[in-house]
């Protein structure tokens, strides 16, 4: 049973009928609706705060714990050793997806108990150090994401696993990128894709594209990214990959608001919501829900920028993106500055600054010091203003962020020539 055979825009029903037959899906689906209360049929005489207790919805964290439970303890009767491993494996990387990241760390952690002390399992083991990695960069934990990687790189070495070895470069490229070390980060991407220069695996060639798209965009270098994010675009479309579909729509929504096309990015934000509420991947539909709302604060809508802020909000806090939550605060904050409500504004991105500080997202620190500096040009507080703005310039030509350094320089200096 190989885990490439699941497409993760599956569903949670998708995954029994891979694993197991008709009969035993019926058998499992009996224990499920044995573990339900119904509450008509049960009880005949209920209280109104009985009912109402009752008949309360549990969250789809709960649910899906539930869910998951019942089928690991059916499985591990079902299945051999190996298959139910795997059945673990492809339920953790559900999990992620739908962004229930601690949920899928218990999986993970599952199989690293399993096999770390099985010499024919490295695969398997690899495998869930790097989706440990890859959950804990999520959730903004660096190093612990950092030794992950390690760990997984290790085990790709010693098996001469190329494709494993390229996995690892181009997630320790993503956390550099979430650092915002873009110099690392690229560096990385690159070495992911020179190990893969024989491979015909064209879905994870089209994911390391996409991550060098989005360190073009950031560098200002336009052309390139569209051209990464086409041939990805192209690659996915084939093969109906979904989840990623929607990641590349994000990205080239990103793209149109930084050249100023923000009827384009709205509809690139639109394309990847679609996408992601089809297969249910809350991650990214929390964050083109905060692309989109940024869209319409450009746009002067401040209304609709306000309540898709409020859903990307709901939506990162549920999934536990530190990163995004904080973006959220700057957007908020923009909106607010636009208002003139300037001390809520000010809350706001300085609320922003310490999520990102406290993460370590020296990019997004370095936006959060850029917005507060236009809010102090706004009130007039020059040298705070200017201060802000000198923070920012630090960071951005530290990566060579052209664009981005003479926008800071050019404001810079209209307050020295106020």
């Amino acid at each position: 049973m190989k885990a490439d055979k699941i497409n993760f825009g599956f569903k949670f029903d998708e995954i029994l009928g891979i694993f197991f037959n008709k009969s035993e899906i019926k058998q499992f689906q009996k224990i499920l609706v044995a573990k339900k209360v119904s509450v008509n049929k049960s009880v005949s005489k209920l209280t109104k705060t009985d009912r109402k207790q009752i008949e309360f919805e549990p969250n789809k964290r709960t649910e899906i714990q539930r869910k998951i439970d019942l089928l690991i303890t059916f499985a591990s009767e079902k299945l051999s050793i190996n298959k139910y491993l795997v059945l673990v494996q492809n339920l953790g990387r559900y999990c992620i997806t739908i962004g229930e990241l601690d949920l899928a760390e218990a999986l993970f952690e599952k199989i690293v108990n399993s096999t770390k002390k099985q010499n024919n399992s490295y695969i398997l083991l690899a495998d869930a150090f790097l989706s440990l990695s890859e959950i804990f960069r999520r959730k903004a934990q660096w190093q612990c994401s950092f030794a992950h990687a390690r760990k997984a790189t290790t085990l790709y070495k010693k098996n001469n696993d190329v494709k494993g070895l390229a996995g690892c470069m181009n997630l320790t490229g993503t956390i550099y990128g979430e650092q915002g070390n873009f110099i690392k980060a690229r560096d990385f991407f690159e070495k992911s894709l020179s190990l893969l220069q024989k491979s015909r695996d064209n879905e994870f060639k089209g994911r390391i594209e996409t991550n060098l798209g989005i360190i073009n965009d950031i560098l200002g270098k336009y052309d390139e990214a569209l051209s990464s994010f086409n041939r990805a675009l192209i690659t996915y479309s084939k093969t109906s990959n979904l989840k990623r579909i929607a990641e590349v729509r994000h990205n080239i929504g990103l793209m149109h608001i930084n050249i100023q096309k923000l009827r384009s990015a709205t509809r690139e934000f639109d394309r990847s919501i679609s996408t992601s509420m089809k297969i249910g991947y809350l991650p990214m539909l929390g964050i083109s829900y905060l692309g989109k709302s940024y869209a319409f604060a450009l746009q002067n809508d401040y209304n609709l920028a306000d309540a898709f802020a409020d859903k990307a909000m709901q939506i990162c806090h549920r999934t536990n993106d530190k990163l995004s939550v904080a973006d959220v605060y700057k957007i908020k904050g923009i909106i607010q500055r636009d208002r003139k409500n300037y001390a809520e504004a000010e809350n706001f991105l300085k609320t922003s600054l310490r999520i990102n500080k406290e993460t370590g997202n020296k990019l997004n620190e370095a936006e959060s010091y850029y917005e507060l500096g236009i809010l102090y040009k706004n009130i007039r507080s020059t040298v705070k203003c200017k201060t802000m703005m000198t923070k920012a310039l630090g960071y951005f030509e530290s990566v060579k962020a052209s664009d981005k350094v003479n926008e800071i320089k050019e404001q810079i200096d209209n307050l020295s020539a106020a």
